[in-house]
C-alpha cells in the first residue's frame, strides 16, 4: 500500500510541478508580445492582449490567474515586462494600470 501511496504523492507532485511551470512559460509569454507593438495613427496595439486570451485558453483558470498575476508582479517590482519595456509600481497605477489590472 505504501508504494501506491508514495506513486500517488509522487504523481500529485509532479501535476503541480507542470501546472506552476506552464504558468511560469505563459507569464514570459505575455511579457515578450507586450514588447510587440502594431503601430497604429492613433493608438499602438501590442500582443500581450492576444498573449492573455491564448493563455486563457491553453491554461486552466487557476493557472490562467497564476500566470498573469505572476506577470503583474514581475512589473511590480521593477522588471521591465510592460509595454515599452516599463515597470514598478507607477506603471500600475498610472495611466495604463487599469489596463494591466484588466488582464
Amino acid at each position: 500500500m505504501t508504494t501506491n501511496h508514495c506513486a500517488a504523492t509522487h504523481s500529485a507532485r509532479a501535476g503541480r510541478l507542470s501546472a506552476l511551470l506552464k504558468a511560469a512559460l505563459c507569464a514570459a509569454l505575455i511579457a515578450v508580445c507586450s514588447q510587440i507593438a502594431i503601430p497604429l495613427p492613433m493608438i499602438p496595439i501590442n500582443l500581450a492582449l492576444l498573449a492573455v486570451y491564448l493563455t486563457a485558453f491553453v491554461l486552466e483558470g487557476r493557472g490562467a490567474m497564476l500566470a498573469v498575476g505572476l506577470y503583474l508582479l514581475l512589473g511590480a517590482v521593477g522588471l521591465p515586462v510592460f509595454a515599452g519595456f516599463k515597470g514598478g509600481l507607477h506603471a500600475l497605477v498610472g495611466n495604463t494600470g487599469g489596463y494591466l489590472l484588466g488582464y
